[in-house]
């Protein structure tokens, strides 16, 4: 007499997904919202009432990357905005993200973004509207970088135009802003850093964050 484990076992696999996910959706969440925080593996998972090794392992497992990196990755993307929209000291940015120091927080954005804050501030002076856009789960890992975005503009409502010119993706437009004869025009970074390839062609595999950036030299 055969012994009638499959379903159990379904069941079982389906009910520790659907716990799975709920859990990193609430830590996403926790994340997103307390930026400003020292957040840590310890706290998120004390907040999801998980251990820090079980949130570790399932956040790379839904999430398909690194948990410590995604937190830095928000981080330095949230200083990013400041650094270039406001004209906060870095210090002040500093604490906002949550970095009890200066130094270690210039540490950390330039391993991410290859320059210092003071660096990329100057470098990006001509910047004056920034789309993020962190990873969820949603993005599926068939997806491109230009995919999740176009999600993203539907769903914040913004229009958006795009053309393509020897293989290469260009957006035109998004929301009230459009290129205008070389002197203005939309960029995007991935993970703090702007890449050579087009949108369409970059998988979201190991990305953490968007930003789509608006550059005026006018």
């Amino acid at each position: 007499m055969p012994i009638a484990t499959d379903t159990n076992d379904e069941e079982k696999s389906s009910t520790e997904r659907f716990e799975a996910i709920k859990s990193i959706k609430e830590a996403t969440h926790y994340i997103c919202e307390n930026l400003n925080s020292s957040l840590t593996l310890n706290s998120v998972a004390d907040h999801v009432f998980l251990s820090p090794s079980y949130l570790s392992r399932i956040f790379k497992k839904y999430m398909h990357i690194n948990f410590i990196n995604y937190i830095n990755h928000q981080k330095i993307a949230q200083a990013q905005r400041e650094l270039i929209l406001t004209r906060k000291p870095i210090n002040l940015i500093s604490n906002v993200a949550g970095f009890s120091q200066t130094s270690y927080f210039t540490k950390t954005f330039k391993k991410i973004t290859g320059l210092t804050p003071s660096a990329y501030r100057k470098e990006n002076s001509e910047i004056n509207r920034i789309y993020t856009l962190p990873r969820t789960l949603e993005w599926k890992l068939t997806d491109s970088v230009f995919d999740v975005s176009k999600i993203f503009f539907k769903n914040q409502n913004l229009d958006y135009y795009y053309e393509s010119s020897n293989g290469f993706l260009y957006v035109n437009s998004i929301g009230d802003l459009t290129d205008s004869n070389e002197k203005s025009g939309w960029i995007f970074t991935i993970d703090g850093k702007q890449p050579t390839t087009s949108a369409d062609q970059i998988p979201i595999k190991d990305v953490s964050v968007i930003q789509w950036m608006y550059v005026d030299f006018r």
